[in-house]
């Protein structure tokens, strides 16, 4: 999904609102200061992250309008909404100045003086066009332009949003549509309870703060009506049900990733088909959740990734009593994009760990960062999470580890929103089959480029014992100007499904 990092710059100048100034300070001290602003926000974002181009071109604007000290039309229309301002936020425009002139001009210099000309090449991705393990099949309906923001097998086929139409379509197990149900917003998320299923309806695509968007209930019931169980989200994109606080009754976790305003917040179940919010962390950018008791102490914990600029993962420790302990467990630098994580027992101690991806390349011209990938991190069982895999993936936005060929090791199938689309465009999609010692083959299927894959799910759709995937495909524009997107307009291909042949 649209994920903007636009936090990236707080880091170095969270604190300032100064004129615009070109006195220069010696590079010791720049960066001196820049590690003591940025630490205050998030990672300190080293002159590497990104080329000089992109530091002078769209980061550094954007940090002046952040700090008011340009007119807001000087990082593109769109970077803040009018409306916004009235929201008051100290993280639009400082009111009070912190450091002098000549040490914002220091911060300024160092970064421009010390970025790369060019971003260092990524480690060649070398994916084979070929995927013998998995049979694919197109569905014979057809979406221009596809805007697939969620796609997840169900028990009787698979079940597609469309952005566009707003609607959520239903498709059987040989995908023939079956229905089809309008909801407000566009759904991003399901979650199945034995009485149907939990949507998450994001209300606006595009960046904004508006509280349109909402958490509804779709009964499995036939003729039962949608029943709204939380509105006025800004921007919610994931929402996880669990029991938090032991009274029999599941609560929910919205993450609303907002834009300038947003939060990550449990909702408790009164029983009364009322829910009430506890915050668990004030600031925007929160983008899916998993619940998992970490800590083994019987009560379910609540594991979060954050993205806009104070990128990292988050575990809110239930201490009983509706009451939850913060403690960051993973922090990574703002240009890094994090767009996805889960958890799941990676080297079969019995303690959860984490798969992450980052990848989110659309603040503004995509630039290939070698960093973008897959990690895996590693649980000691204390909660504390070591990187225990890399795998390069320009533009990765979700990975999914299994067991997929069932030849006793983990597989990854992965998704880039964000490949590079003049070298390697084939990398939309990368099966990444283990070859022992945790090394592992890239592949893909040769029509891998006639979607942009968005979102991904697996699920065993035949019931043959062995894991399918979908991927679903958003004709989104920021690429570059090579005709991709008339392309996925023109052939109107919502989603693929690879049909798992290991049985």
């Amino acid at each position: 999904m649209k994920r903007q990092t636009v936090f990236l710059i707080i880091a170095i100048l969270l604190a300032l609102t100064l004129p615009y100034c070109t006195e220069t300070t010696p590079t010791a001290e720049g960066e001196a200061l820049a590690r003591s602003h940025c630490a205050s926000c998030h990672a300190y974002p080293a002159p590497t992250v990104l080329d000089k181009v992109s530091w002078d071109k769209y980061v550094l604007p954007r940090m002046g309008v952040l700090l008011g000290v340009l007119p807001l039309d000087s990082a593109g229309g769109n970077f803040i909404e009018p409306a916004a301002l009235a929201l008051d936020n100290p993280l639009i425009i400082r009111k009070e100045a912190a450091i002098s002139a000549a040490e914002w001009a220091a911060i300024r210099a160092f970064y421009l003086n010390n970025a790369p000309a060019e971003m260092p090449a990524a480690e060649p991705l070398l994916v084979e066009q070929s995927l013998p393990q998995f049979e694919l099949h197109f569905p014979d309906y057809f979406l221009s332009p596809p805007g697939t923001l969620m796609a997840k097998f169900t028990e009787g086929g698979l079940l597609l949003s469309d952005v566009h139409k707003g609607q959520l379509l239903a498709f059987d197990k040989t995908l023939a549509l079956q229905q089809t149900a309008s909801l407000p917003g566009g759904v991003v998320s399901l979650t199945g309870i034995a009485e149907g299923e939990v949507a998450t309806c994001i209300g606006s695509f595009s960046p904004t703060d508006k509280a349109t968007g909402s958490v509804v209930f779709l009964p499995k019931k036939q003729g039962a009506p949608p029943v709204t169980l939380v509105d006025s989200l800004r921007r919610p994109v994931h929402t996880s049900l669990a029991d938090l606080d032991a009274d029999g009754r599941f609560d929910l976790v919205t993450c609303e990733f907002g834009k300038w305003v947003g939060s990550l917040s449990w909702w408790k179940n009164d029983g009364r088909g009322g829910f009430e919010r506890r915050l668990l962390r004030n600031m925007p950018g929160a983008i899916r959740t998993a619940v998992s008791d970490l800590n083994g102490d019987g009560l379910p914990d609540i594991v979060a990734l954050f993205g806009q600029g104070d990128e990292g993962i988050f575990v809110f420790y239930n201490k009983g009593g509706g009451k939850f302990e913060e403690v960051r467990a993973l922090r990574f630098p703002p240009s890094y994009g994090s767009s996805y994580f889960d958890l799941f027992d990676f080297n079969g101690d019995g303690h959860p760990d984490i798969v992450y991806t980052c990848g989110d390349n659309a603040d503004f011209p995509p630039v290939s960062k070698p960093y973008h990938g897959i990690r895996i991190f590693q649980n000691d069982g204390q909660g504390n999470f070591t990187e225990a895999l890399f795998l390069p993936l320009p533009g990765a936005y979700a990975a999914i580890p299994a067991d997929f060929d069932l030849d006793g090791d983990l597989d990854i199938a992965a998704i880039s929103f964000f490949p590079n689309f003049e070298k390697t465009p084939e990398a939309g999609f990368a099966f990444f089959k283990n070859q022992g010692d945790m090394k592992f083959r890239a592949l893909t299927f040769p029509q891998s480029h006639k979607g942009r894959w968005l979102v991904m799910d697996a699920g065993d759709l035949d019931a043959d014992g062995d894991l399918d995937l979908v991927l679903g495909s958003m004709a989104f524009e920021t690429v570059p100007d090579g005709g991709e997107v008339k392309k996925w307009v023109k052939d109107g291909i919502p989603f693929v499904v690879l049909e798992n042949k290991a049985r």
